[in-house]
C-alpha cells in the first residue's frame, strides 16, 4: 500500500513537471514566437559566429576557474590534494547531474566522485554543499547589485539599498552561521549534517573569487547577446545584472531540471523592456544552446583526454609504458 502512494507521489510530481514545462514552452515558443512570427523578418537580428564562440569559451574558461575554486574548498576541507584536471573533470561531470529532475543530483555527484579522489564522505559531501552555498550567496550579490533599475518597477527605489545585501551575506559567511545554512541545505539534499572547522578569511577569499567569476559570467553574456542582436542597447552591467537573476531563479526551480523552461522565461522577462518581447524571446531560447555548449566541450575535451572515472591521464599511461 505504501509503495503505491509513494509511486502516485512521484507520478503526480513528474506529471505536475510536465505542466509547468508545457505552460513555459506555450509562453516562450507559441506566445512570443508564433503569434508573432510575421515580425521576425523585421528584426534586426543575426548570428554572428565569432562573437557567439569567443562568447561560448569564454564561459567554459571561467567554468575551468570554478573547478579550481572547488579545488580550494576541498583541499581545506578535507586536506586532499585534487590534481587540476581531476577537479575539473569530477566538476563538469557532476554538473550534468542538474539535468536530472531535482537539485540533489548535481551535489550527491560531486560528493561521490570526490570520495572517489581519496576525500571522506562527510568531508566530500561538505565540500559539495558549501561549493554550492557560496555560488548562490556571490550570484545573489551581483544580482541584486547590478539588477537594472528600470525593470525593478515600483520597487526602483529600493535598488538603491542593494549595497545593504553585502553585509549581510558577510554575516552569512560567519563560519558558525554558515554552517547551519549547510546543514539545512544538506538535509534539503537528504545529506546528513556537514558542519566542518571554516575558517572566515577562506570563507572571504572563496565568496570574493565567485563574485569574480559571476562578473565574468555577465560579460560572456553581454557578448552573447551582441552577438544576436547587434543593436542591442544595454550595457554590460545590465547584462551581469540579468543573467545573474534569471540563472539564479532558474537554478532554484526544483521541479525544472538544468532550470529548463525557468530560466529562459525569465531572461525573456528581464530582457523584453530592453530588447522588445520578440528580440528578448530570441535571445533566451539561444542562451539555452549557448550555455549547453558552453558546458558539454570541456567535458568532451575532459573524457577523450583522461578516460573514464578512476582511469589514468594518458600522460601517465604513456610515460608508464615507455618505462617498461
Amino acid at each position: 500500500m505504501v509503495g503505491k502512494i509513494v509511486n502516485w507521489k512521484k507520478a503526480a510530481v513528474g506529471a505536475g513537471q510536465v505542466l509547468v514545462l508545457f505552460v513555459l514552452g506555450y509562453y516562450l515558443i507559441y506566445h512570443n514566437l508564433v503569434l508573432n512570427w510575421h515580425q521576425l523578418g523585421e528584426l534586426d537580428w543575426e548570428l554572428r559566429p565569432l562573437p557567439f564562440v569567443l562568447s561560448m569559451l569564454g564561459i567554459s574558461l571561467i567554468f575551468l576557474v570554478n573547478t579550481q575554486i572547488w579545488r580550494m574548498v576541498v583541499l581545506a576541507i578535507g586536506g586532499v590534494w585534487i590534481k587540476p584536471w581531476r577537479a575539473a573533470y569530477v566538476w563538469f561531470i557532476s554538473n550534468l547531474g542538474r539535468y536530472l529532475p531535482g537539485k540533489v543530483w548535481q551535489i550527491a555527484g560531486m560528493a561521490v566522485m570526490a570520495r572517489g579522489e581519496g576525500l571522506g564522505a562527510m568531508d566530500a559531501a561538505a565540500s559539495s554543499v558549501l561549493n554550492h552555498v557560496l555560488v548562490l550567496l556571490a550570484g545573489t550579490v551581483v544580482g541584486l547589485a547590478l539588477f537594472p533599475a528600470e525593470l525593478a518597477g515600483s520597487f526602483e527605489p529600493l535598488l538603491k539599498w542593494t549595497w545593504l545585501a553585502v553585509p549581510v551575506v558577510l554575516v552569512f559567511l560567519h563560519p558558525g552561521l554558515l554552517n547551519k545554512v549547510l546543514d539545512l541545505a544538506a538535509r534539503l539534499s537528504g545529506k546528513p549534517p556537514v558542519s566542518r572547522k571554516l575558517k572566515f578569511r577562506d570563507l572571504l577569499v572563496w565568496f570574493m573569487l565567485n563574485v569574480l567569476v559571476w562578473l565574468g559570467y555577465g560579460l560572456c553574456f553581454h557578448w552573447f547577446i551582441l552577438s544576436v542582436i547587434p543593436g542591442a542597447e544595454l550595457c554590460w552591467s545590465e547584462s551581469t545584472g540579468i543573467y545573474a537573476v534569471g540563472y539564479i531563479i532558474g537554478f532554484l526551480a526544483v521541479f525544472a531540471p538544468g532550470g529548463i523552461g525557468i530560466r529562459e522565461v525569465m531572461f525573456t522577462v528581464l530582457l523584453t523592456t530592453t530588447l522588445g518581447g520578440l528580440a528578448a524571446t530570441v535571445v533566451a531560447l539561444v542562451s539555452r544552446i549557448w550555455l549547453t555548449l558552453a558546458e558539454l566541450i570541456p567535458v568532451a575535451v575532459l573524457l577523450s583526454a583522461g578516460g573514464m572515472p578512476g582511469g589514468k591521464n594518458p600522460e601517465e599511461d604513456a610515460s608508464s609504458g615507455s618505462a617498461e
